[in-house]
């Protein structure tokens, strides 16, 4: 039996692989699909959509429970959490149309035209692979196969047996105390769904600070907001062992500056980062070369080092965001198209200089561009102008807590290069500014510009009107 030739095979199906694929399809190239998982990939799956589904029920778990403070007296509540992760399955399957394996999938690319091979993917040669059994040859490839858990070497951890965030957030029974390890956008989530109902949670953080990539100012009020919640935060942790210490019960010996504790709960999550999802491929087989951190190396075209296979999405260990994976999807799929059918023009390329970027924490933390330290590391002075949250009317009403809207410009042109938010909507907020930078316009610009009246968006006209030069 022949081997099959497609112009373009496209290994993954998450947000990368799904715009490679739509893109190649719009240039008329034939197209094979590899998934060894659900169609759709982390983020409809096991990732952003269950995790909002899940941080909503948490919102309303805690808006009914604060009820009286609008002057609602309810004669109690409560929460079932099988009926919570129920609605979580509710909306995942709402996405992508539930099935064995996504069929608001299998109906897209079925109208597309589209091949599709279940299976794990190998190179063999620089134009073919093997799936599970079944070889395939392409005149060029993409892959887009993303991350995977990064696991943290601590000992006795690969003993007990810890969650993955995706585990988590689909487990049947609430835990009644969980450890996190991790103080990222990840682990910072699911401590506000578990905290929210109830869960005792400690959050464990390597780094002086939870979201370290964040304005240090709101990284410090992120922890606040947490701590309200009810979650332990201990940062500067330094975990020394995982124990198993009796039936459904697990230890963890855990050192700071201070002192050293052990903490005994009932679940242990891991959320410590993520690594490319790559080793698997036999990337060297194809002449397609990696970092010192096995992200596989690119250009701006989403080429690689093979000059007929192209990357997009986390696999290449870029921004680890769902909006730069499905931009970087559209290049590939679109270069890898034209190098299929010979061409020499036409060429995308990826531009990811102004990406926002949100942690669904309660209040919400959005930010783009620079942070403040980040700014002043590279221009010594910089213009900061800032609002805390509880000027604005809007912030009154909703009798929301603390929060912060934070702009940054360059001194001497005076044109935003960040901004950082810390409240309701801010990851709606943000956009305004990531529009002014895109457009290289002006806190100015901005503050001159007549915002409604009581909306929180206000806060980044105050903002704008007060830098000073710090």
């Amino acid at each position: 039996m022949p081997t099959p030739l497609f112009d373009v095979i496209v290994i993954g199906s998450g947000s990368a692989g799904f715009a490679a694929v739509e893109a190649a399809r719009a240039e008329g190239a034939s197209v094979c699909l590899v998934e060894k998982g659900m169609l759709g990939g982390e983020c409809p799956n096991w990732a952003c959509v269950p995790s909002k589904a899940l941080l909503k029920a948490a919102k309303v778990n805690r808006t009914v429970r604060d009820a009286q403070t609008f002057g609602v007296i309810l004669g109690g509540w409560s929460h079932d959490w099988s009926k919570v992760i129920g609605y979580r399955h509710q909306v995942v399957s709402s996405i992508t149309g539930g099935g064995k394996k996504g069929d608001r999938y299998v109906n897209i690319l079925e109208r597309l035209g589209v091949t599709v091979y279940f299976g794990s993917a190998l190179f063999e040669e620089s134009d073919t692979i093997m799936v599970d059994g079944v070889r395939l040859r392409g005149k060029t490839f993409v892959i887009a196969t993303g991350t995977v858990e990064y696991v943290p070497a601590i000992p006795g951890l690969s003993e007990i047996p810890f969650l993955s965030s995706r585990e988590v957030l689909v487990r049947v029974r609430q835990p009644k105390a969980m450890a996190i390890i991790g103080g990222g956008p990840v682990g910072c989530e699911v401590a506000t769904i578990f905290a929210s109902f109830g869960t005792r949670v400690l959050l464990l953080q390597g780094a002086s600070r939870l979201l370290p990539r964040e304005d240090e100012e709101i990284s410090l009020m992120v922890k606040e907001s947490l701590e309200r919640l009810g979650v332990e935060v201990v940062t500067d942790a330094r975990i020394l062992q995982a124990i198993h210490a009796q039936s459904g019960v697990y230890g963890l010996n855990v050192q700071t500056d201070r002192e050293t504790t052990t903490h005994a709960v009932d679940v242990v999550v891991v959320a410590a980062g993520k690594r490319a999802n790559a080793e698997h491929l036999s990337l060297t087989t194809a002449g397609i070369h990696v970092d010192e951190r096995g992200n596989i190396i690119s250009n701006r075209e989403q080429r690689t080092s093979a000059r007929n296979v192209f990357v997009a999405g986390d696999v290449d260990g870029g921004m680890l965001f769902t909006h730069t994976a499905h931009h970087e999807g559209v290049v590939a799929g679109h270069n890898a198209a034209l190098t299929a059918k010979g061409k020499r023009k036409g060429f995308f390329m990826s531009h990811e200089q102004v990406v926002p970027r949100v942690t669904f924490v309660d209040p919400e933390v959005a930010s783009v561009g620079l942070t403040a330290d980040e700014a002043k590391r590279r221009f010594k002075k910089v213009l900061v102008g800032r609002s805390v949250l509880s000027v604005l009317g809007r912030s009154m009403t909703d009798h929301a807590g603390p929060g912060l809207i934070k702009i940054v410009a360059d001194p001497k042109t005076r044109k935003i290069i960040g901004c950082s938010i810390l409240s309701p909507h801010a990851g709606e907020m943000i956009h305004e500014a990531a529009l002014a930078i895109h457009l290289g316009a002006t806190v100015d610009k901005i503050s001159s510009l007549i915002h409604a009246y009581p909306t929180y968006s206000e806060g980044l006209l105050v903002a704008a009107a007060q830098v000073k030069l710090e």
